[in-house]
């Protein structure tokens, strides 16, 4: 009887376990943390054929809702937005939220004001 306990107790404790680490948070890992100012305004030579792979190999967090938003978080304090209905066609928007809260286009706008 003291067995049977046990075993629920563990398959209990372990459902737990699963439930609890898959309500934890929607970070994708990449190989890479913060992306380098240099890197990134390498990428944004591309413009506006800046595309989802290009990021790939980046850490990002999934904000979306219905649409893909990715969040980048960019070496002093920055953030780095992607958004779009679809990752099979190009991004809609991609910006930057520099540390006072400016948005800044990655395509369009002189980033050495980061």
């Amino acid at each position: 009887m003291k067995k049977v306990k046990s075993i629920k107790f563990s398959i209990t404790f372990f459902l737990i376990l699963i439930i609890c680490s898959a309500c934890l948070s929607t970070k994708e890992e990449g190989p890479s943390g913060a992306i380098l100012l240099d890197e990134l305004k390498g990428l944004s030579e591309k413009g506006v054929s800046l595309n989802w792979d290009d990021f790939n190999k980046y850490s990002f967090e999934d904000i979306g809702s219905g649409v893909y938003i990715r969040k980048y978080q960019i070496e002093g304090g920055h953030e780095l937005f992607i958004t779009g209905k679809s990752l099979k066609t190009l991004p809609e928007k991609i910006y930057i939220i520099n540390k006072n809260g400016k948005e800044l286009s990655l395509a369009q706008d002189d980033l050495s004001v980061l």
